[in-house]
């Protein structure tokens, strides 16, 4: 037996038998019609109906009469035209069309739906995001592999995450994890997370605990996780927090690193609104039921598939990253760092006077020092400042300015990191210092540091950053550094 839509008058199904009438000239379209066929009845707006073909009779006009087996649903047209599998029926495109055959699988959909009617309009208001999940598609299996090192890595946490093993972790066991996160693979982040113990371990079992096992819901609970300074993890940025997560609760929530974070606000404008309105924390737990309630599982699963025996979360965390992507598509950061060594991070501003390309290209950083000379000839910052208001003769010498100098020549070490920021909110460039602190041989011509580019790009903060110093060490601003190393560590 076949299956078909059909499309009538909605007064044919005041009764149990709906009589359907077509001319002639339509034969065509119901010459494979036979008794017992199945048909979803509608009108020009609502499947109303499923019925049986109970005869068909051919005369001056061709007359259908079904017998109406179920009528206590309705599908709309309008939500059915935007549903995946279903969108590309002729009969929704063309009013003229009375009658539809269907192939196996649009009877399979449209069964399911006349099953849960409800599930119809969340899914079309969502239908844009059905083109994304077709292109991935394409390249799931390129995107979703190495499936027996993630199985590890849940066992691992599985493991991991159990309250008894919580309560006696030993700071080997937290090393541990260094292995298992993929944001660690960039080592200077994994030195700074694990390359010594920074608070006693009941402060990292505490982390831990209060997230899986602690009070209140879930949303208060993530905001602690993530911001709760008293719960810290030292050396986890919201990257690492956002892996974490995931594979501690791999069931209930996705990966969420700042690529999934605006993979999210790019394909869901609700998001964008959340953002503004929660902290990081309590903007990942709506992220997730963002997710979930625009039935991107059951959109994934219908038209991308099942590729393993994982969390589904995994597979749209993947799914996720490859939207990212294909988005901001550039290559992924990393470099090779000694561990062990005790380099400096710095920040510096550049001024407004200067041309960000013509700056990156000469690969240098420069202080103008004015008649001071060279100031390896001071040995501190007092000392430059007084100087300087000798030389010039005025009490209004911004200290802040003198100790820049100070610190640009004495304090910066070679092998140091510098951040460069063009304004408050974007870095364009992350260096290493690979010279001493040189003075010119012309006069009135700055001193400079030389600097290799380890990435040059452009990176958004989330926020600002707002040091009144041109130049400043941000070496002990421990969430600022992990929050920016993760940052440049990504695609941009």
């Amino acid at each position: 037996m076949s299956t078909w839509i059909m499309r009538g008058k909605s007064d044919h199904t005041q009764s149990k038998t709906i009589t359907s009438q077509l001319d002639m000239f339509e034969q065509f379209q119901i010459q494979n019609v036979k008794v017992g066929d199945k048909v979803f009845y509608s009108d020009s707006t609502h499947i109303s109906s499923i019925c049986k073909v109970k005869s068909i009779t051919i005369v001056d006009k061709i007359t259908l009469t079904l017998e109406i087996m179920e009528d206590h649903r309705s599908l709309a047209y309008k939500h059915l035209c935007k549903f995946w599998g279903l969108k590309n029926l002729d009969i929704f495109k063309m009013e003229d069309i009375k009658i539809l055959l269907l192939n196996e699988e649009e009877e399979r959909l449209l069964d399911s739906l006349w099953e849960v009617p409800g599930n119809l309009e969340g899914m079309a208001k969502f239908e844009h995001l059905d083109n994304h999940l077709f292109q991935f598609k394409s390249v799931a299996k390129e995107w979703i592999k190495d499936n027996e090192l993630q199985k590890s890595r849940y066992q691992f946490f599985k493991t991991f995450a159990k309250e008894e093993n919580l309560a006696t972790m030993n700071w080997e066991q937290m090393q541990a994890i260094s292995e298992q996160l993929p944001a660690f693979q960039m080592p200077l982040l994994k030195d700074r997370a694990f390359g010594k113990q920074k608070v006693p371990m009941k402060q990292y079992r505490q982390s831990f605990h209060d997230l899986l096992f602690g009070e209140g819901s879930m949303e208060m609970r993530l905001d602690s996780f993530f911001l709760n300074t008293d719960q810290r993890l030292p050396g986890f940025g919201y990257n690492s927090k956002g892996e974490l997560l995931h594979y501690l609760l791999p069931n209930f929530f996705c990966r969420y690193t700042n690529q999934e974070l605006r993979a999210i606000e790019y394909l869901y404008e609700d998001a964008k609104i959340l953002k503004k309105k929660h902290s990081i924390g309590a903007r990942i737990y709506h992220y997730q039921k963002l997710i979930n309630q625009s039935y991107l599982i059951d959109k994934y699963l219908s038209i991308v598939g099942r590729r393993t025996e994982l969390s589904i979360y995994y597979e749209i965390s993947r799914f996720l990253l490859f939207v990212y992507e294909n988005k901001y598509k550039k290559e992924s950061f990393n470099f090779y760092h000694d561990e062990g060594e005790s380099e400096q991070y710095w920040m510096y501003t550049l001024p407004k006077s200067v041309n960000p390309v013509n700056f990156l290209q000469e690969e240098l950083l420069t202080f103008h020092q004015g008649n001071l000379g060279d100031i390896r000839q001071y040995k501190t910052k007092q000392e430059v400042w007084k100087r300087h208001r000798q030389l010039n003769k005025t009490s209004k010498v911004p200290y802040l300015k003198t100790s820049a100098l100070f610190q640009f020549c004495h304090e910066i070490k070679k092998g140091d990191f510098v951040f460069i920021r063009l304004k408050e909110n974007q870095i364009i460039a992350f260096g290493q210092f690979t010279s001493d602190y040189l003075f010119p041989q012309i006069p009135y011509a700055p001193s400079y540091r030389k600097v290799q580019w380890l990435k040059i790009g452009k990176w958004l903060i989330d926020g600002r950053l707002y040091y009144r110093n041109r130049l400043i060490n941000i070496t002990k601003f421990e969430s600022t550094l992990t929050y920016l190393l993760e940052l440049i560590s990504e695609q941009n």
